[in-house]
């Protein structure tokens, strides 16, 4: 979702600027039909914007577990019991936040599996959805699960 969001908030700075005719941000559009290529440029972008068609919104604050669970609990009320109670052991433990800062995140809950099973494969499922580079090693540990 932070790239979604980042490449929306681009598409919007760059039709502000093709609509002020400055094409600095696509240096392969020929400088001689500036005037007739605005038009073109303006109503691509305006359909880039269009992504939550593609890309429906997603409340993504409820996996920032995942991403850090060192920095706060996170109001966990939708888990079960058993899963905050990992969550709370999980986020005093000062060696995990080392093996955090130093593992990608797929493998750190990976890493976790047999001391925090409830939250790592819960973790682990959320990220193989959006997982493309590690599909390969996340598909081979999870079936070793």
């Amino acid at each position: 979702m932070d790239k979604l969001v980042a490449f929306t908030k681009k598409v919007i700075l760059w039709k502000s600027r093709v609509k002020a005719g400055t094409l600095d941000m696509f240096p392969l559009v020929c400088k001689t039909f500036v005037k007739e290529m605005i038009p073109i440029i303006v109503e691509h972008l305006t359909c880039l914007e269009m992504r939550e068609e593609y890309f429906p919104s997603i409340n993504v604050d409820e996996f920032d577990w995942i991403r850090n669970s060192f920095v706060k609990l996170t109001d966990s009320s939708n888990f079960a019991l058993c899963k905050d109670e990992e969550l709370a052991s999980l986020s005093s433990d000062r060696g995990l936040r080392v093996n955090h800062a130093e593992l990608p995140m797929d493998a750190f809950w990976i890493s976790i599996m047999q001391d925090y099973p409830s939250n790592a494969k819960k973790a682990i499922k959320v990220l193989l959805q959006f997982s493309t580079s590690h599909l390969g090693f996340l598909s081979e540990t999870i079936l070793k699960i």
